[in-house]
């Protein structure tokens, strides 16, 4: 209940009830006893509606003190732009995500809600250092990411490998990727990735495409 029409109402019953005291004490009719009894029904009353006052406060307190922790947890997540193909297009689609911290576990697991990397697919380890020409990303990878690669064709490789490259790319602020898996060079049915990736600006919309 509204604390402000609690308030009134407990000013209105207390007023009532002291009136009845009142015209108890003065009727000829009514004894003490009569008269202690209607004083000790209107402590009840006033002591049961400041506990409905008090409650009232304590809910209020309570759903500010939860949305205040829902507001610092959605301030605490992060968002991150997922790059995927939907098999319409040669062009990558984006997504942005929203997850609790940036991690390279958090953007496959993003990246296998699209079939960019087959659910499950693991991160063995994640490193990020700055190179010459900016910071370089290395990303290893268990083998259910090769033999996911190895179900593709060539296009469709290229697409998976240009995705996961844009995801953290844009994600870490770096310049390139180097893909491995189980610590050892990434090895498909079209070709040995030795190299590191860069942006695949062919797979990349523009701003005009976007729109």
């Amino acid at each position: 209940m509204n604390k402000r029409k609690l308030t009134a109402l407990m000013a209105v019953l207390v007023m009532s009830a002291m009136a009845a005291c009142g015209n108890t004490k003065e009727a000829s009719n009514m004894n003490e006893v009569e008269a202690e009894h209607m004083e000790s029904s209107t402590n009840i009353l006033v002591s049961t509606l400041e506990y409905m006052l008090n409650e009232d406060e304590v809910q209020g307190e309570a759903e500010d003190n939860k949305d205040q922790a829902e507001e610092e947890e959605t301030l605490d997540q992060v968002e991150a732009t997922i790059y995927y193909g939907n098999g319409a297009s040669d062009k990558l689609n984006t997504e942005v995500s929203t997850m609790e911290e940036l991690t390279a576990e958090n953007l496959i697991s993003a990246l296998s809600g699209h079939n960019i990397v087959s659910l499950g697919t693991k991160v063995n380890s994640f490193e990020e250092e700055e190179g010459t020409r900016g910071k370089a990303l290395h990303l290893d990878l268990d083998k259910a990411f090769r033999e996911y690669l190895k179900t593709m064709n060539k296009e469709s490789e290229k697409i998976i490998l240009a995705s996961v490259t844009a995801t953290f790319l844009e994600a870490y602020d770096a310049e390139s990727i180097t893909i491995t898996v189980d610590g050892k060079v990434l090895e498909t049915n079209h070709n040995t990735y030795e190299e590191p990736f860069e942006y695949a600006r062919e797979y990349i919309k523009s701003p005009a495409e976007s729109n």
